[in-house]
């Protein structure tokens, strides 16, 4: 068994034979991870009492084990095991023949401080942000819209918080690439089953309803092109019911966003939300900064699409073509991998730039991206390693 020993404070985050979740653990990096992290930590003391650890203190659990100690099945065990691995908790490999799942925990009290420290001063944001904000206008704002409501989150603020040492700035002024709108016409395959060319572009402004019943999340995926009820048991009420899936699960590339999804710009964030996989790859209070930065750049998408045309560096760019081409990309590859390219694409741009209007200039730069972005095509599990490294 050898001489490994876990330290007081590690044992001390799970009594034996409880499920229980240090909560500011679960501040820094997810309830789902702290619960399993601690389940994780109660078998290790299991098997050091009893002698059963295997060299340097390795120990198996099988999926259908840690669903019984935890509650949680094989796809939130995957997505949670990720994240502890990568915030260094945990070390995960499949041993022997035929092949187990071995843990062992990372013996670093200093880890668990850190982020225990940082999930402390998320708590004490919470609390502050409460007080300065008017709690109660929030949440009734909140009732009445529906659950599909986005985060509250601030449109510039953070904008520009966004440094990098790239030797020169990007540029958003790209050619528009000899199109005109003579020859652009709407892709016939994002139209309803009964609307017309004519009705997807209108000659004039239309003027749209300002009042209209809240649309469902059920209703979007439904819009989007998604039996939903193939995914889960129950209604989901929000893009977080599939916290769990990734981009392959939830079949994004099946999807395609209809033209008249643009009148409901709260139906169209959650749409880009669940294409995105927003809250797989950002699960409770973990990287709040590229979280809200994510949150910024779908919530600008759909503002975009929101008009019948928008000006682009003196272009007028209608709404189809933006809803076409981000059909083309969900079909191609995944939007997930847009956004993490744009990113990159704006702090290129912002540590050159000082920029007056960022959120005016970020939909400009949004546009350019989406027709220059370049498709690729990578195996999932391989993108999914390549972007948690890249945290």
């Amino acid at each position: 068994m050898g001489n490994y020993q876990l330290t007081a404070i590690i044992e001390l985050l799970n009594p034996d034979n409880t499920i229980s979740a240090h909560r500011m653990l679960a501040h820094s990096i997810g309830m789902t991870e702290t619960i399993i992290y601690s389940s994780l930590i109660s078998k290790q003391t299991y098997y050091s009492r009893n002698g059963m650890l295997f060299e340097d203190g390795w120990f198996y659990s099988t999926i259908y084990d840690l669903q019984e100690s935890t509650t949680f099945g094989a796809k939130a065990q995957k997505t949670a095991i990720k994240h502890l691995i990568f915030h260094g908790l945990i070390e995960c490999e499949y041993k022997g023949m035929p092949a187990k799942r071995y843990f062992r925990i990372i013996n670093d009290t200093d880890k668990i401080m850190k982020l225990i420290d940082d999930g402390l001063k998320i708590s004490q944001r919470i609390v502050t942000e409460a007080k300065e904000h008017n709690v109660e206008k929030r949440g009734c704002k909140a009732e009445t819209s529906s659950e599909i409501v986005t985060d509250d989150v601030s449109a510039c603020s953070y904008l520009t918080d966004i440094t990098s040492s790239y030797p020169k700035a990007g540029t958003c002024d790209s050619p528009s690439h000899g199109k005109t709108k003579d020859n652009i016409k709407p892709n016939t395959e994002n139209l309803k089953p009964n609307q017309s060319i004519d009705q997807a572009v209108p000659n004039q402004k239309i003027d749209r309803p300002i009042a209209h019943k809240p649309m469902k999340f059920s209703e979007v995926m439904d819009e989007l092109g998604i039996d939903w009820y193939e995914l889960t048991a129950n209604e989901p009420k929000s893009e977080k019911n599939f916290c769990e899936f990734d981009e392959g699960d939830r079949r994004t590339q099946k999807c395609r966003i209809p033209y008249t999804m643009k009148n409901d710009r709260q139906a169209m964030t959650a749409a880009l939300r669940y294409l995105s996989a927003y809250s797989y790859f950002f699960p409770g209070s973990a990287n709040l900064k590229d979280k809200e930065f994510f949150a910024t750049v779908l919530s600008a998408i759909a503002e975009m699409t929101e008009p019948d045309s928008i000006s682009v560096s003196g272009t007028r760019v209608m709404y189809y073509e933006i809803i076409d081409r981000l059909n083309e990309i969900i079909s191609q590859s995944y939007l997930s991998e847009w956004l993490f390219s744009f990113k990159e694409k704006w702090r290129s741009i912002v540590s050159e730039k000082e920029l007056k209007h960022p959120r005016a200039y970020m939909k400009t730069c949004i546009w350019n991206w989406l027709k220059d972005f370049e498709l690729e095509n990578f195996d999932n599990d391989e993108k999914l390693s390549s972007r948690f490294r890249g945290w």
